[in-house]
C-alpha cells in the first residue's frame, strides 16, 4: 500500500528547465560554446558537478577544475534572476488533496536549496512534510540516495513510496531505489519515460491512482 508520494520539483511542479538551459548556455556562450536544451532535458537530475562535464565535452569548453564552484554559482544566480516562475496546472491543489487523502509528501530535487526556495512559496513547502535538496545528498539522481533518504525521514517502507518523476535519471533513481514510479509527460515524450511503471499526461491524473478513502 502506498503511503507516501515523492515528488522531483524542476519539470513535475515547477516549468523550469527552459530557463535551467538559458542560464547554462549563457555561461558557456561567453566562453565560445553552446548548450543543447535536449542535452540539458536528458541530464536533468544530475547535480551541477555531474552535468559541468557533459556539457563541456558537448561544447568543446574547458574549465579548470578550481573553477568550477565559481562557474555554478554564478550559473545558478544568473538563473535565479531569469527564471520566470510557472507551475503546472492545479500542482499545489493535487498535493493538498493528496494529503487530505492521507498521504505523506517530500520534494526531492537535484537544484541548490536557494533554487528550491526561490522556485517553491514558502506557504507551498508546507505541503511537503520532508524537503530534500542538491546539499542534502551526495550522489544525485540516477543513484538512489536521494530517494531513500527520504524515505527514511518519512518513516514509511520501500514498498510503500511512490515516486513523481519526468526525466530518464529521476526515473532510474527511483526503480535503482526499489520505488514504484510514475513519469509525468512535461519535458520529454514517452519513448524517454519507458522505464516507468506508468505515464501520465498531466500531474491532475495522478489523483486517479488514489480513490478518496472514506471518512
Amino acid at each position: 500500500m502506498i503511503k507516501a508520494i515523492l515528488f522531483d520539483m524542476d519539470g513535475v511542479i515547477v516549468d523550469s528547465l527552459h530557463y535551467h538551459y538559458l542560464a547554462w548556455d549563457k555561461m558557456f556562450s561567453e566562453r565560445g560554446g553552446r548548450v543543447s536544451k535536449h542535452t540539458v532535458l536528458l541530464h536533468e537530475g544530475r547535480n551541477s558537478k555531474e552535468i559541468l562535464p557533459i556539457l563541456m565535452k558537448e561544447t568543446n569548453v574547458q574549465i579548470p577544475e578550481e573553477e568550477w564552484d565559481n562557474f555554478i554559482n554564478k550559473k545558478r544566480e544568473y538563473y535565479r534572476s531569469i527564471v520566470e516562475l510557472k507551475y503546472y496546472p492545479n500542482v499545489f491543489n493535487v498535493i493538498t488533496e493528496l494529503r487530505k487523502r492521507g498521504l505523506k509528501t517530500a520534494l526531492v530535487t537535484a537544484s541548490a536549496r536557494k533554487n528550491m526556495e526561490k522556485a517553491i512559496p514558502e506557504d507551498k513547502r508546507i505541503l511537503f512534510d520532508v524537503i530534500l535538496t542538491a546539499e542534502n545528498f551526495h550522489k544525485a539522481k540516477p543513484n538512489p540516495d536521494p530517494y531513500l533518504e527520504a524515505q527514511k525521514k518519512l518513516k514509511v517502507e520501500i514498498n510503500e513510496c511512490l515516486v513523481i518523476e519526468n526525466a530518464p535519471l529521476g526515473i532510474e533513481a527511483a526503480k535503482n531505489a526499489g520505488m514504484i514510479c510514475i513519469a509525468v509527460e512535461t519535458t520529454l515524450g514517452r519513448d524517454y519515460l519507458k522505464k516507468a511503471d506508468f505515464i501520465i499526461n498531466s500531474i491532475e491524473e495522478l489523483l486517479g491512482f488514489f480513490p478518496i478513502l472514506k471518512r
